[in-house]
């Protein structure tokens, strides 16, 4: 029987056409599914068949929302093998095969059955796919385009495949040692992530239950192409002067138990100057909670990492629209900066706590800083209420201290302007 390289595919357009030296991200093993037309066929990513054949000549665009075949997974396609399958598209031998760029000194944790995350096992069989290998200098650097592929007529606010590399998914263990989503957070150092302290509150004294998912986009599916990466959380820092009723600087840091080593779909994300201000900046925001109940139609649950568009709240307007709600007293305080949705189907709801929002370094530029995590809103189901964030840029003096304490380097999210930035 011709061997699985027959189909590999030897080039791939990662995010603008670019083509590099490229190293294999090599399957567990193929899987052999019928067609719609009753034909012998294997599962492989949606790009990788062309008129039903599979073919290298696709044009790396997946339609999450065609309806489900024989591989019972969005991202992939029952495909049939070419008419002359003796003849492999590109024979890579498997003694030539370069490791993964995924490899990390972090070990996958088994996923248990659990509709809050995935119900497959990582190791689910995933098709052979070319990545050319990871160069990024610097941290906030962003994939509009997606990694390896992109999202067809994407119009449902639906980030793309490894779009904003630096977010991450906590997870409790339960007691049944099936995983629970928790809330969102941002890797700052390979070593290190910020979320919320109201996130983590509740687990002070009991991190091992918790864990830390990184390169995850989709929480139905494992078969992303580049395998996601779950790791523990060795300790957390909840800010000293935390209110756990008033949400004041609800801020926290995670220090990993292991080093992460940096992918195309994991990232670091910048943090803003201590003391900065978004002022008037647009602010992007992204997570898995869930859509409010005022959209129409109804939506099925969040599963691929959604984005939202906000525009920045000044102190006054926030304080002012907040005291109609909370009554004239309300003081907003400081260690909070606000803003409100576009559009009101991106507005933040459950589930987004500790999830990331960021504004460009430089107009433009593609990279970012964190200028806000997901704190409290008044009622995510109620139209026009603005959304509160932890103000990042306001407590970057205590991040700072804590991570020079764990001999970590606070350069891994200092932004340095490049040549290649907008000016």
């Amino acid at each position: 029987m011709a061997s699985l390289a027959w189909w590999i595919i030897t080039t791939i357009l990662f995010t603008a056409g670019i083509v590099a030296q490229n190293l294999v991200a090599p399957s567990n093993s193929e899987e052999y599914c019928t067609t719609n037309n009753g034909e012998e066929g294997i599962c492989v990513y949606q790009y990788q068949c062309t008129g039903g054949v599979i073919s290298d000549s696709g044009e790396n665009i997946v339609d999450i929302r065609h309806p489900l075949d024989d591989c019972n997974d969005h991202l992939m396609r029952c495909c049939a093998k070419p008419i002359d399958s003796t003849s492999p598209v590109s024979e890579v031998d498997s003694d030539q095969r370069q490791d993964p760029i995924v490899s990390s000194s972090t070990t996958a944790l088994p996923l248990p059955g659990d509709q809050d995350a995935n119900d497959t096992q990582q190791e689910a069989s995933r098709p052979l796919v070319v990545i050319p290998p990871y160069e990024v200098e610097g941290c906030g650097h962003r994939n509009p385009n997606g990694v390896i592929f992109a999202i067809e007529n994407n119009q449902f606010s639906e980030s793309e495949y490894g779009e904003y590399p630096w977010t991450v998914a906590i997870f409790e263990r339960t007691e049944s040692n099936s995983m629970k989503y928790r809330c969102g957070g941002a890797l700052i150092d390979r070593a290190a992530i910020l979320t919320t302290a109201s996130c983590l509150y509740s687990y002070r004294l009991n991190v091992s239950s918790l864990v830390v998912r990184l390169g995850e986009w989709d929480m139905s599916t494992v078969r992303e192409p580049i395998p996601h990466i779950d790791t523990e959380m060795e300790k957390i820092y909840l800010h000293p002067q935390y209110g756990m009723t008033s949400k004041i600087n609800d801020i926290a840091i995670v220090i990993l138990h292991d080093t992460i080593e940096l992918t195309h779909t994991i990232g670091v994300v910048c943090l803003p100057p201590a003391g900065s201000d978004p002022s008037h900046a647009d602010i992007t925001g992204v997570g898995w909670g869930e859509v409010p109940n005022f959209v129409e139609p109804r939506k099925l649950p969040q599963t691929i990492l959604k984005k939202a568009q906000l525009h920045h709240l000044s102190h006054e307007q926030c304080q002012q629209t907040l005291r109609k709600l909370m009554g004239r007293r309300y003081q907003l305080h400081r260690s909070f900066l606000c803003a409100t949705a576009q559009y009101s189907e991106m507005l933040p709801c459950s589930g987004d706590t500790g999830s990331p929002y960021m504004t460009e370094t430089v107009p433009g530029n593609d990279r970012y800083y964190l200028v806000g995590l997901s704190s409290w809103g008044y009622d995510c189901n109620r139209q026009g209420t603005p959304t509160v964030l932890t103000n990042v840029a306001y407590h970057r003096e205590w991040i700072d201290k804590v991570i020079k304490g764990e001999n970590l380097n606070i350069w891994s999210y200092t932004y340095e302007q490049s040549d290649n930035d907008a000016e």
